[in-house]
């Protein structure tokens, strides 16, 4: 069960609303499911996300498809210029503008699944459940380690959401259900490994705003000292 009920999130911008109506206009909400930021944003709006991440559903056809990146191209090329990238089972469809992609959504097949999707609250599309969002964040920390994952994952922390040994139960089981065996070991270097470079990348002395230094310097302490050790 999920630990609150989804609700439409206040700060969605207005290109993810603008496809995503589309999208159910034509059907085709039942055909994908949306994750990543956008998704967590439906159970914590804490940060803003100029992208979607949805994943293809096992109801979506090729012609499904097809029709699904026709419809988003016709809706972001209203205000630019739309690239189709491809690479691996991966679609992009971008917005461009002055040659800068101001604006993506990405669709992918999903290595596998903890919960069904369930429809989102505002809208004829269907939405990860809050397991699958947490268990998708928690890959990508390990695997990406990118600023915003340790965000992420510190925001529904701290918010009460999920406990830090939970995300990590979640972690194992989406590496089993997609075949992988979960190597704690390596999980633990490789985050330590994620927050060695970026402060390297952005040493705190070198943050002015002092809430950012604050913040970022409570992030990287609490990873390190409670999060990481809820592996073991």
């Amino acid at each position: 069960m999920d630990p609150i009920e989804p609700r439409r999130p206040t700060r969605i911008l207005q290109l993810a609303v603008d496809c995503l109506e589309a999208l159910a206009a034509c059907g085709l909400g039942d055909r994908i499911s949306v994750g990543g930021a956008l998704g967590l944003m439906h159970y914590l709006e804490y940060r803003e996300t100029h992208d979607v991440d949805a994943w293809w559903l096992d109801t979506a056809t090729t012609e499904d498809e097809r029709t699904v990146i026709e419809t988003l191209e016709a809706v972001l090329s209203r205000t630019g210029t739309v690239r189709i990238r491809r690479w691996g089972d991966v679609v992009s469809v971008e917005l461009q503008q002055d040659r800068r992609t101001v604006f993506s959504f990405q669709l992918a097949r999903p290595s596998a699944r903890l919960e069904p999707p369930r429809p989102a609250p505002w809208i004829a599309v269907q939405l990860d459940g809050f397991k699958d969002l947490v268990a998708s964040k928690m890959v990508a920390l390990v695997e990406r380690g990118a600023p915003r994952d340790f965000r992420d994952v510190y925001a529904v922390c701290s918010a009460g959401l999920i406990a830090p040994d939970t995300c990590w139960t979640l972690w194992r089981a989406r590496q089993q259900l997609a075949g992988s065996e979960p190597d704690p070991e390596r999980a633990r270097l490789a985050l330590e490994s994620h927050l060695t470079r970026i402060a390297l990348h952005r040493p705190l002395e070198q943050i002015p705003d002092a809430d950012q230094r604050l913040e970022a310097a409570t992030v990287r302490t609490w990873f390190r000292t409670e999060f990481i050790d809820a592996l073991l």
